[in-house]
């Protein structure tokens, strides 16, 4: 017994390819700079394609974005939750982010959220949850650096682990404009000297 043939056209869009293209082109041009008909056309398929795929521009941004962190956004949390010391971790992401040459066009977790407003609901859900995430991980980080006397606790840890996010991301959106935010990052950091 054969199947039914399915109707209409073949699928011909291949998803991770335009989720990649989509996530580059948000990524290097900003999301505020790149439209639904630039994926379109930089993927070479049919509009029509990607709704059915993604539903809307909506669900194509949230795809992006969760490659993004896929990508490069479990490498930050990976860093903030290893074994290595405090100022080990701390300097892992802070070198990350400022000589990475995959963040040289800063990163697109921040410049989405940036912009958060600009996006549909399920992608600025979706900003909110790797945010939460983020400051998870770096409140970790700053209770181990208590634990094991590296870090002083001279700041309560919500607000140190959100001058540290606030700080990485200064740093990926100067990498985007083309600076170099080595000299920031290392006066960031330096309130969290070892305690003496």
């Amino acid at each position: 017994m054969s199947e039914k043939a399915k109707r209409g056209r073949p699928k011909t869009l291949n998803k991770s390819d335009v989720v990649d293209i989509a996530m580059h082109a948000y990524w290097q041009d900003g999301p505020e700079n790149v439209s639904l008909n630039s994926v379109v056309q930089r993927a070479g398929v049919a509009k029509p394609s990607i709704y059915r795929e993604f539903g809307n521009e909506d669900g194509l941004t949230k795809a992006a974005l969760a490659h993004y962190a896929e990508c490069v956004l479990t490498k930050v949390i990976e860093i903030l939750s290893s074994d290595a010391s405090f100022r080990d971790r701390i300097n892992a992401v802070a070198r990350l982010s400022a000589e990475d040459p995959l963040h040289k066009h800063g990163c697109l977790f921040v410049k989405m959220r940036a912009n958060q407003s600009a996006f549909g609901e399920t992608t600025r859900a979706l900003i909110d949850q790797m945010d939460a995430m983020a400051l998870a991980a770096f409140e970790k980080a700053l209770h181990d650096g208590l634990e094991n006397g590296d870090w002083s606790g001279n700041i309560p840890v919500p607000q140190a682990a959100q001058y540290l996010h606030a700080q990485i991301g200064l740093a990926l959106d100067m990498r985007a404009r083309g600076e170099d935010p080595k000299d920031v990052i290392a006066l960031a950091l330096s309130i969290f000297k070892r305690p003496t």
